[in-house]
């Protein structure tokens, strides 16, 4: 049998940003209702940040971190950095780097010296830091020599202060085993992003525990290697809140 972790089984919030779009403060409550006691951010709604600490509290939600911008990483770095803190926020996370960042050999091993600077301001404000992937990190750098940005990254960077943010779904729909890449990084994944891959050619992503993936084979290699939190997320759910609370369901059935 599975053993689940010991935190709790958290939501990006990502996943419901439409609903949260319209009510961020009522969305939040109704996946507290549903279950989650943990989330990770992905912008904070418009909300001053001690009112919504006060509303964690109220819902007893514990935030694994926040997704921040490139941007604000490039331009405002203390203060999303200061924001994460307020909250009591374990990691601040990098979600997505655009076409620039991934045009060259060079360009990625700019983007590689940025992440450790940026992991060592995180860790002097008390926080980790990750870098969340998608696929195209799996693809040769244009004059690479067969290297890829994911290559690049984890070569390139500090491993005791760059964290990978391990998205199962996008690791399977690059051709990459999730469980076999948790066990290459051994340690280096302390935030992993649970959905399903689908099957047939649009390769759809599904709530976890409703597609093809191994999900008994992936938790196990999670537990093994040290992953702290394990999160809810999917980019293109039919039922964003119900979708994700389901899911919560299917993984709290495997254990």
């Amino acid at each position: 049998m599975l053993v689940l972790p010991e935190n709790p089984i958290g939501i990006q919030l990502y996943t419901v940003r439409e609903a949260a779009r319209d009510d961020f403060a009522g969305t939040l409550r109704r996946l507290a209702q549903g279950g989650f006691r943990a989330v990770e951010f992905a912008g904070y709604g418009g909300m001053a940040i001690r009112e919504l600490r006060a509303l964690l509290r109220e819902l007893d939600l514990r935030v694994a971190g926040s997704h921040i911008p490139l941007a604000d990483f490039e331009e405002r770095l203390a203060v999303r950095l200061a924001e994460v803190v307020e909250l009591g926020g374990e990691y601040a996370v990098v979600p997505w780097v655009p076409e620039v960042w991934r045009g060259s050999l060079d360009a990625a091993r700019q983007l590689a010296a940025n992440l450790n600077t940026w992991a060592v301001a995180a860790r002097d404000a008390g926080l980790g830091f990750a870098y969340h992937h998608h696929a195209f990190e799996f693809d040769p750098l244009p004059g690479g020599n067969g290297a890829t940005l994911f290559d690049i990254i984890t070569a390139e960077t500090d491993p005791h202060l760059v964290g990978i943010e391990l998205d199962v779904y996008w690791a399977a729909h690059a051709g990459v085993d999730p469980a076999h890449l948790l066990q290459e990084l051994q340690g280096r994944v302390p935030l992993l992003h649970l959905k399903d891959l689908g099957a047939g050619a649009d390769r759809p992503d599904l709530p976890a525990g409703e597609g093809i993936l191994r999900w008994e084979e992936i938790l196990t290699a999670a537990m093994a290697t040290g992953t702290r939190w394990w999160i809810v997320e999917q980019d293109n759910p039919a039922e964003p809140i119900a979708d994700a609370i389901r899911a919560l369901r299917n993984i709290e059935g495997m254990g």
